[in-house]
This record gives structure tokens, C-alpha cells and sequence, in this order.
């Protein structure tokens, strides 16, 4: 079934961009995972740096996967939380953190760092899902 992109509901699609931020905001926080993903990644906080440009492309990259996961909801028929929810845990374990696993094998990263970040991503696609399966 196709699915066209005027259809999609862009009022979901921000609403769960801006979940996954409240989302990341506190998974990357001092009372979520931030300790360890920086020791992972070997660096202190004031070696990140301003985070404002990454943000702000991560804002425009995260509400183009809402748009197209969206579009996926919409096209496989009859969305509700459960579906929605499902195929973002579906899309985040199948596609996002496999592909990361492979990235973990080559790159020399700790267990910990892949599982802090393909965490989040399963994590985050399986609550957009679930948003925009309710509002369709």
C-alpha cells in the first residue's frame, strides 16, 4: 500500500520529534546515561563543546525519520499506539541497531557505548511510533 507524504499528520510528526528530545535530553543527562557515555567516548563534558549546531541538525534529521516512519505507520493500515510502537521497536532492533552493531564490530568502541546509543534509538523510534500511531 502506498502512502503519500501530503497525508502525513505533521502535527504527530512534531510532537515526537519533540518527545525524542525530552527523550535524549534526559538519557544523555548526568541522571541517565551521560556519565557513562562520556566515559565511553573518552571525553568530559567541556570537551563537547556548544552542542547548538548538532542539535539543531539532529532536530531536522530526527523530524525527517518521524515523517517517514509516518508514512510507514500510515501505509501498513489501521494505526493505533500499539502498531506504531511496535513497528518503531521493529525499525529500531531490525534496521538502526543491527546497522550499529556493525559499525560497534569495526570501529574498536566499548559494548557499553554501542548499547547507550543503539539503546536510544530503540527507545526513542518505539515512542514516536507509539505517538504517531495515535494520531494517525
Amino acid at each position: 500500500m502506498y502512502y503519500h507524504i501530503s497525508h502525513v499528520n505533521y502535527l504527530a510528526v512534531l510532537v515526537a520529534t519533540l518527545a525524542s528530545f525530552m527523550l535524549g535530553g534526559w538519557w544523555y543527562s548526568a541522571s541517565g546515561f551521560g556519565r557513562s557515555w562520556l566515559a565511553a567516548i573518552g571525553k568530559s563534558k567541556n570537551e563537547l563543546g556548544s552542542p547548538a549546531v548538532a542539535m539543531s541538525l539532529t532536530f531536522v534529521s530526527t523530524f525527517f525519520t518521524a515523517i517517514i516512519l509516518a508514512m510507514l505507520i500510515n501505509a501498513l493500515g489501521d494505526p493505533s499506539l500499539f502498531r506504531g510502537a511496535r513497528l518503531g521497536f521493529i525499525l529500531g532492533v531490525g534496521i538502526v541497531a543491527t546497522s550499529m552493531f556493525s559499525d560497534y564490530l569495526f570501529s574498536g568502541n566499548s559494548l557499553e557505548l554501542f548499547l547507550i546509543q543503539a539503546g536510544y534509538r530503540v527507545v526513542l523510534l518505539t515512542i514516536m511510533g507509539g505517538i504517531i500511531g495515535v494520531w494517525g
